[in-house]
């Protein structure tokens, strides 16, 4: 499609859990009609059917090879756990399919590189769904930064803490389950300090606690970079943590608030020169989602996922094969980082032996 096309994105979800059905409410709060539900897939044919009859869908099929093959179908969207992500991303890609998926991209950077491989080589667009990067609050945030609003930056600060993990469920908190606070949450601090910093540390140092089926269930890591640059962060399936993050510099601080991967104000102080400070803050109303849907969102925040699919179907749209808000090389930099930091706590996962 044309970069002035009006011809719709047409859409096809693997996957008819919660997440899909955020997903289907915010493609109907997109402006235009730039959206098309043709077809939605399932291991159960009657759950994907099922889902099809709620949302407007006018395909359904029992299997995702099925999907796949629909000539009616543009673009995948991978919403099921991560262990299969891989292979269904390779599915897609194989029929020619341009592909959004949900984070993490796979298991391990050996499967990311191969599917960004495969994106490349078939021409074919590709984006982790970390949704964060297409927010109105984190456009601002880099123009601050672009601008040298703060400075020269030199210390990034991330952590995220959800309680999902007790003493009563710990035990099936598995590795071989490709379970994993870092896997899990851990990425959105960990792609702060890459989107200021880069993909490039020197060195980066962790600590962390796995569960008695040898999943991480925290764990922090310092990412030192050149120039005296610093990126800490923390990730917990314990304990409900301040889910924020601050960037500052040598004159000022970017301090994004709870619940930062999905915020909507920003926080800027100035250091001034007689030893004052100064702060604004910038709010960025939450996005109206659509009428039109036919059950209720399943997840806080899931109405901005408007700001997502607006970026994918633009791209898709204007004939590019990657987001420039969160290319695919920056998904496998950063699951070469989440492979050593969890390498270091000692999560294993049977991919990583896989060849």
């Amino acid at each position: 499609m044309g970069a002035d096309s009006q011809v719709p994105l047409r859409w096809g979800f693997i996957g008819c859990g919660k997440i899909a059905n955020d997903l289907v409410n915010a493609l109907k709060g997109m402006a235009g009609e730039t959206a098309r539900l043709s077809a939605c897939a399932a291991r159960s044919l009657e759950t994907a059917q099922q889902f099809a009859k709620t949302h407007g869908f006018a395909h359904a099929y029992g299997s995702y090879e099925e999907l796949c093959e629909d000539r009616d179908v543009d673009v995948v969207y991978i919403a099921t756990i991560h262990l299969v992500h891989f292979e269904q991303i390779t599915l897609a890609l194989n029929h020619g399919k341009h592909v959004l998926v949900e984070k993490p991209m796979t298991m391990n950077a050996k499967q990311t590189a191969s599917v960004v491989e495969l994106a490349k080589t078939k021409k074919l667009f590709l984006m982790e769904g970390v949704w964060t990067r297409c927010f109105p609050f984190l456009k601002f945030v880099r123009q601050l930064l672009s601008e040298g609003n703060i400075g020269d930056v030199h210390h990034v600060h991330g952590d995220i803490g959800i309680p999902y993990v007790n003493s009563k469920n710990e035990a099936n908190f598995r590795s071989s389950s490709g379970d994993g606070a870092l896997l899990g949450i851990g990425i959105y601090p960990l792609s702060f300090v890459t989107m200021v910093f880069g993909t490039k540390p020197l060195k980066i140092t962790t600590t962390g606690k796995t569960s008695s089926g040898g999943a991480d269930i925290y764990g922090s890591a310092t990412l030192e970079y050149s120039g005296n640059r610093i990126g800490t962060i923390n990730f917990t399936a314990l304990a409900t943590l301040g889910n924020s993050v601050t960037i500052t510099g040598s004159k000022g601080r970017i301090c994004i608030p709870a619940p930062a991967h999905c915020a909507t104000e920003v926080t800027v102080t100035q250091f001034l020169e007689d030893g004052t400070q100064q702060t604004k803050t910038m709010q960025f109303p939450w996005p109206t989602p659509s009428t039109n849907i036919a059950t209720p969102f399943n997840y806080p925040g899931s109405e901005a996922l408007v700001y997502e699919a607006e970026t994918v179907t633009k791209a898709i749209g204007s004939g590019q094969l990657q987001c420039e808000e969160y290319p695919p090389e920056e998904s496998l930099a950063i699951a070469k980082f989440m492979d050593e930091i969890r390498g270091a706590i000692g999560v294993v996962y049977a991919a990583d032996s896989a060849h």
